[in-house]
């Protein structure tokens, strides 16, 4: 169960650095683009993400699953919020503002929703937790965020 809930932090870690950076150019250019392609994008790809945490819960009740990872998701995104928008931004008021709330409601609910909609789905797709598992994922979230760093850092533009 440990390492699964390592993995749910290491799969928000990644996703949530991989949407930021998808996001930051066409947010940059226009905040209206870019909250049309968090809308779109960014639940994309936190439901791929909800997903894969789901057929990998280790447990017999997925709801106990659901739980788990909504709570495991959402503190990781609250505190990246705070990392990103706080100590690599300084843009902490930016950060707070109703649609962020919403997005913390989503990201929460979000396993629920897939359980109740995809139950058969991910009983079927079930499979064990793998160390490569573990290595892809976090390869990925880290190469996300240094770029994402970088960019912010350099002020790197279009």
């Amino acid at each position: 169960m440990k390492k699964w809930v390592l993995y749910c932090l290491i799969v928000a870690f990644a996703v949530y650095w991989a949407s930021n950076l998808i996001l930051w150019f066409p947010w940059s250019i226009n905040p209206k683009l870019g909250m049309t392609l968090m809308l779109t994008v960014g639940t994309a790809l936190w439901t791929i993400a909800t997903y894969n945490c789901l057929i990998r819960y280790p447990g017999k009740s997925r709801f106990v699953g659901a739980s788990i990872s909504g709570f495991v998701l959402l503190l990781s995104a609250v505190i990246m919020d705070y990392v990103f928008f706080g100590l690599i931004r300084n843009a902490i008021k930016e950060l707070y503002h109703p649609t962020t709330f919403y997005g913390y409601a989503f990201v929460a609910c979000l396993p629920f929703i897939m359980i109740l909609t995809f139950r058969k789905i991910i009983e079927q797709n079930s499979r064990e937790l793998e160390k490569k598992d573990l290595l892809k994922i976090g390869f990925a979230g880290l190469i996300c965020f240094a770029l994402i760093t970088l960019i912010i850092i350099f002020k790197i533009e279009i």
